[in-house]
């Protein structure tokens, strides 16, 4: 009898790594075929950012790679040797015990991930219209802070910019510091493209970034004065009205948030920028800073700015891998000129979700935070 059972166990053993075999071979032959992408038109909220945006999806970059061949054949030799080494010292009844806990795991292990706080870029989809990825690793690279160049005279080096100190200094007394503000007020999420509800655009987003602000003990104020409706020409205008109004009645302002909602894609797909922080998903963020170019926008002071957008976006990359999309460095002025300290800030997309981009705006509220602690006096 126990001969009979030692060889039902040696079968047993044999068909689990058949079985092993085929699946890997499975996994070979898939990681070596060529994947097949197509080019996607974008189309940039309000023309906000179409050359950044456009520049990105023609040079192919708008998603991070998928894992090479090799990665994959690698994980599926990892895969195999494991197996056998399970199957060669276990029963027949131990191995198949094996096999099926592993199959159940494998299937719960998004959900699982997920409860215990999963950190990072979520799986492409398509959905509905909507292609949801994770945008990054595209630009200038130095550790975890990406930059995406779309200037012709001028380079960008990371490193260095990190070392030379914004020509902000706050004080945190009581009075305000900080102005948050929407050129493009009506600018919403999925659902609603644009709605003059506040409690569904761009002016929720500030919100929850002004809630963390408060919290940290800095003074600001958040207008949100509509400047796109019922004209959306000549919103820039409009909203630098609104800035100089509030420097002048604020004249201790030092930092100016424009905060914008992006807009990718076509009619084939809407792009919806995701990334996992703590189990829960966000809407990517796209920090943009401006610069004089070739010297024509009356914008000499734009390195100022760019050194704020640089620790901004470090900040954000260490709290938060991946809820920034590369920075958007660019030869536009975007109203940047008022302050050494502005910036324009893009939250999610068009297909992105009201919660999602609520999450985003508390994230980054704390990344700023964190960053503007560092520069006070």
């Amino acid at each position: 009898m126990n001969r009979q059972r030692g060889e039902r166990g040696k079968l047993f053993c044999a068909a689990a790594l058949c079985a092993v075999l085929g699946a890997a071979g499975v996994v070979c032959a898939a990681a070596t075929a060529p994947s097949v992408t197509g080019r996607l038109s974008v189309a940039a909220a309000g023309f906000i950012l179409p050359d950044g945006a456009l520049a990105a999806a023609q040079e192919g970059e708008l998603f991070a790679p998928a894992a090479s061949s090799e990665q994959a054949a690698s994980s599926a030799v990892s895969a195999l040797s494991s197996a056998v080494s399970a199957a060669e010292g276990q029963a027949a009844s131990s191995a198949a015990s094996a096999a099926e806990s592993s199959a159940s795991s494998q299937a719960a292990a998004p959900a699982s991930a997920q409860a215990q706080g999963q950190n990072g870029p979520v799986e492409t989809v398509m959905e509905n219209g909507i292609q949801e990825s994770t945008i990054s690793n595209t630009g200038v690279q130095y550790g975890n802070v990406w930059v995406k160049n779309s200037n012709l005279y001028h380079s960008v080096d990371i490193p260095a910019v990190l070392a030379e100190e914004p020509d902000v200094s706050l004080k945190r007394d009581g009075s305000v510091e900080i102005l948050l503000y929407h050129t493009h007020t009506t600018e919403a999420f999925q659902g609603d493209t644009r709605t003059q509800d506040n409690s569904r655009n761009v002016v929720a987003v500030g919100e929850k970034v002004k809630a963390e602000l408060e919290q940290a003990g800095f003074g600001v104020v958040h207008d949100a004065t509509c400047h796109d409706y019922p004209s959306y020409n000549g919103s820039y205008d409009r909203s630098g009205e609104t800035i100089e109004k509030n420097l002048a009645e604020y004249p201790g302002i030092q930092v100016t948030i424009d905060i914008h909602r992006d807009a990718l894609g076509g009619s084939g797909a809407r792009v919806k920028p995701t990334v996992y922080v703590n189990g829960k998903k966000a809407a990517q963020i796209m920090i943009v800073a401006g610069c004089d170019d070739d010297g024509t926008l009356g914008f000499p002071d734009w390195e100022y700015n760019l050194r704020l957008a640089m620790r901004c976006q470090q900040a954000v990359s260490d709290l938060y891998p991946s809820l920034a999309r590369p920075m958007h460095f660019c030869p536009k002025k975007y109203n940047e000129h008022y302050t050494h300290g502005s910036l324009l800030v893009e939250f999610g997309t068009d297909a992105s979700t009201l919660d999602e981009v609520l999450y985003a705006g508390e994230l980054f509220g704390k990344a700023l935070a964190q960053t503007l602690l560092g520069l006070t006096e």
